[in-house]
Formats: C-alpha cells, sequence, structure tokens
C-alpha cells in the first residue's frame, strides 16, 4: 500500500448474551421476514435463546387441522412459516417459528411427546465472536498485516508474488453483520445481482425484492447495510469481508487475501445478535443462488456462534454442502475444548466444515481461542488483525481480534485455491479437494499441537494456491 490512511477509533462491539424479558406483541406473518424479538433467555448449553418461541417442524403430510392441534398443546401461534427455495426444491415442507405462552424450554418438553412433530427446538441467539478493537497503524510494508506476510501469517504474498492474487470469477457469502459495499477498499469487490435493478419487483424470482447487493435477513429487506460513519453497526461484517477481500495495489488502506473476488452479504446479525431462523434463510439463499443463478460462490464465512445444537441449522449447512459450498466457522472464543463442551456452528459434524481456531503473531493460540484436536481443522491469525470498517467518508480502518478475524483468512485461502484450480464452477467434489489442500498444507505449529486436528496453521503459500 502507497498511503498511510487515519485509522479510526472504534469501541469495542460487545452483544449481551442476557436481556430483560420484553413483552412484545407477535401477529402470524407468512413471509421470509424477520418479526419483532422478544427477549432472551439462557440456554441449557450456555447459550441464549428467544424466550416463549419455539421452532417447530412437523411428520410430512400432517393437516393444517392437525397442526393447529398439536400448537395448542404448547400454547403456541403462528409467527412466520419458513420454506426457503432450497426447502421446496428438496421437497421440504418447512418449519414454522412459533410464539408460545409458556417457556420455551417448556414448550419443546411438550412437543416432544408429540407424535406430530418432528423438530422442536429452540430459536437461539448467535453473536460474532469478536474479542476486541485496537487502533493500529496501516502499511502493509510495515508488516502491521502480519496475517498476510508475518512469520506466522498465511503466506498470501507468495502466492501474489505467483501470480495468484484471486479471481472477479469467485463468490464468497459472508453470513454475519452487513458489509459496507461503497467503502473504497471493498466497493470493486462487492457482488451486484446481475438479474435484479431496484424497481420494487422481485425480478430473478428468488424472493427476495430488489436484492442488488445480497439481503437483510435481520431486517427483511434489500438494506445490506445499515450503519453511518459514527457508529460501528455491521462493522464486524465489514470486517471479515476486508480481511477475504479488501482491494489490492489501489494506494489505500489494507489488502485483502483476495485483492479480486466477489463479497455477497447475507446479513443475519443485528445489533442484539441474530437467530437461528435467520441464519437457515442466510444459508440457504448462497446454496439457491449457486444452484438456480450458477453463481460460483466457494464458500461461505460464519464468524459467529454461542447456540446449542440445531437439526435445522446443520440440514441448511449440509444443503449447502451438497451444492459445494465450504461452511467456514469460528471455533468461538470462551479459550475451551469444544470436543467437550460443543460451540456450535464449529461443532457440528458435515463434510464442509473447516472450523478455526485464533493465534497471535508470534504463532501462539490466544489464551481466548477455542480448540479441539477432533473438532478445530487448524489455527490462522486472529489477534490485532487490521481490516475494513466504516468511518468517515466512507473510509474507516481497525484491528480487531477473535476467532471471527481467524475465519476470513480461511475462508479466503478457499478463495484463492478455486481462483488458481476452479475459476468457472465448483462441485461438491471440487469443494472437498479444496478443503483438503487447506488441511494438507498447514505449517506445523507447537502451539497448536493437540489443539487442532492438523497442530498446524494456515499456509497457502504453496504450490496449489498458485
Amino acid at each position: 500500500m502507497k498511503s498511510k490512511i487515519a485509522i479510526v477509533l472504534l469501541a469495542a462491539i460487545t452483544f449481551s448474551c442476557q436481556m430483560q424479558l420484553d413483552e412484545l406483541a407477535l401477529s402470524p406473518n407468512n413471509n421470509n421476514g424477520n418479526s419483532s424479538t422478544p427477549g432472551l433467555s439462557q440456554n441449557s448449553n450456555s447459550g441464549s435463546i428467544i424466550s416463549n418461541e419455539v421452532l417447530i417442524k412437523f411428520k410430512s403430510g400432517i393437516s393444517e387441522s392437525g397442526k393447529l392441534n398439536a400448537l395448542k398443546a404448547i400454547s403456541g401461534t403462528i409467527q412466520e412459516q419458513i420454506i426457503t427455495q432450497e426447502m421446496k426444491e428438496g421437497g421440504d415442507e418447512g418449519f414454522y417459528v412459533v410464539k408460545t405462552n409458556i417457556n420455551a424450554i417448556e414448550a419443546i418438553n411438550r412437543a416432544a411427546g408429540n407424535s406430530l412433530i418432528e423438530v422442536a427446538e429452540p430459536n437461539q441467539i448467535y453473536t460474532h465472536q469478536q474479542t476486541s478493537v485496537t487502533p493500529d497503524d496501516l502499511y502493509y510494508g510495515t508488516g502491521q498485516l502480519w496475517g498476510l506476510n508475518g512469520t506466522y501469517g498465511s503466506n498470501a504474498n507468495v502466492a501474489w508474488n505467483n501470480n495468484n492474487m484471486g479471481s472477479s470469477t469467485i463468490y464468497v457469502g459472508i453470513v454475519d453483520e452487513g458489509v459496507m459495499f461503497n467503502h473504497p477498499d471493498l466497493a470493486n469487490n462487492m457482488w451486484t445481482n446481475p438479474n435484479e435493478i431496484v424497481d420494487g419487483l422481485d425480478n430473478d424470482r428468488n424472493g427476495y425484492i430488489d436484492d442488488v447487493r445480497g439481503w437483510d435477513f435481520a431486517n427483511n429487506d434489500a438494506s445490506v447495510y445499515d450503519g453511518v460513519s459514527t457508529n460501528d453497526v455491521d462493522a464486524h461484517g465489514t470486517h471479515v469481508s476486508g480481511t477475504i477481500g479488501g482491494v489490492g495495489n489501489n494506494s489505500i488502506g489494507i489488502v485483502g487475501m483476495n485483492w479480486n473476488v466477489k463479497i455477497i452479504p447475507a446479513k443475519f446479525l443485528g445489533t442484539t445478535g441474530g437467530s437461528t431462523a435467520n441464519a437457515i434463510k442466510a444459508i440457504d439463499y448462497l446454496t439457491n443462488l449457486k444452484k438456480s443463478k450458477n453463481i460460483n460462490i466457494v464458500a461461505s464465512n460464519n464468524s459467529w456462534g454461542g447456540g446449542g445444537y440445531s437439526k435445522l441449522l446443520l440440514a441448511a449447512i449440509q444443503r449447502a454442502d451438497k451444492a459445494g459450498i465450504l461452511f467456514i466457522a469460528a471455533a468461538g472464543n470462551a479459550g475451551t475444548n469444544i470436543d467437550l463442551t460443543k460451540s456450535y456452528p464449529a461443532s457440528y459434524v458435515s463434510p464442509n466444515i473447516i472450523a478455526v481456531s485464533a493465534i497471535d503473531v508470534n504463532g501462539l493460540i490466544t489464551s481466548w481461542s477455542n480448540y479441539g484436536v477432533k473438532t478445530v481443522a487448524l489455527g490462522a491469525p486472529g489477534a490485532n488483525i487490521i481490516s475494513t470498517v466504516p468511518g468517515p467518508n466512507g473510509v474507516g480502518y481497525a484491528a480487531y481480534s477473535g476467532t471471527s478475524m481467524a475465519t476470513p483468512h480461511v475462508t479466503a485461502a478457499v478463495a484463492l485455491y478455486a481462483a488458481k484450480n476452479y475459476p468457472t464452477s465448483t462441485s461438491q467434489a471440487a469443494s472437498q479437494i479444496i478443503k483438503k489442500a487447506i488441511i494438507n498444507n498447514t505449517i506445523a505449529t507447537p502451539s497448536l499441537n493437540g489443539k487442532t486436528i492438523t497442530g498446524g496453521r494456515l499456509n497457502v503459500g504453496v504450490v496449489g494456491f498458485y
């Protein structure tokens, strides 16, 4: 990078996992949107759930009267029916977000004995996996972007020097907060839906009106960036995007691991986190774009966690797997072994998942990073990572820490490998080849020995990535 830009100072983003119960009137809603969120209560898996709200999937072929009778048993009314295009195409009848007059856990216990109900689970709340925000200098040449070219970085500079700087034919989805798509270090690498125009119509017939830049599932609208220069709304999604695809060689700010790539925002995290139901819709949105619109989405970045096991969420991840989309997941920031104490979505078992721990500039796994020799694939740079954030006139940069920051390094590695080897289409089989390339080329790192499956850290400075 050729010029230095003043860094924007940001307060640390902290999402509370505990909120006071707020009784809100909710009405049935059969669209793809998200209704107002009631208060949160503690889940038995140490995550948070939306109290008085459950996700219900009925067994196939149940009549409407049968569904209503089943809901009476849990004092429930339908708030929203969720049946994404991916579910329809797979013959799945979808599921319902149900408002109850009793505690969610009690409702689930009652539903467990009902022969008409296939799945009953809480609508959990997930938060991003960021720990801190620290201002820092921006020059690439000074080594401040250590995750790219530092001693324990990803060796992205080696791939660049061998003429692989990514490709605009490769797409990645950001399942997260929104993304500041007009940030000057991101704008040229942001996706624009070629089949949609802003005219109040669903031109591409995917169920979402005017989704020119992606979709906001938290607010059920096409505005994928809701922040302003004076706050940090959507800063997290913007930050992970910069690590993946900050525009290279443009004389400003930072550079991502891919100088060229296309980023698709699928926002589901709001200011208080995001729900299971909206995460499912976001993941299915990307899967459908790939399958029905032939958009070469190679991976989704998932720098979030905090909920317990969800059969419905896992099913969405598995649908993405069948479409050849890798699911890169943050291991979490509790400093625990997630082989023993599960942390989702990182702890799910699906062929497309790559879970990531965080290391620091000295190659040490951070004290707050989760790990798991059976669950977490590898480590990647995650401490004091400088990237794009909102700021005055759209130009902002900050250093964040967390497994949230390690995860996009691996997502970016997927895109870099695909740019070299699968520039036009990535099948399920190809996605597994990419996953093996990520795992088989790690560099053994003492702090990760016995902590991750590979015992190593991310390395793209090898043949295959260039």
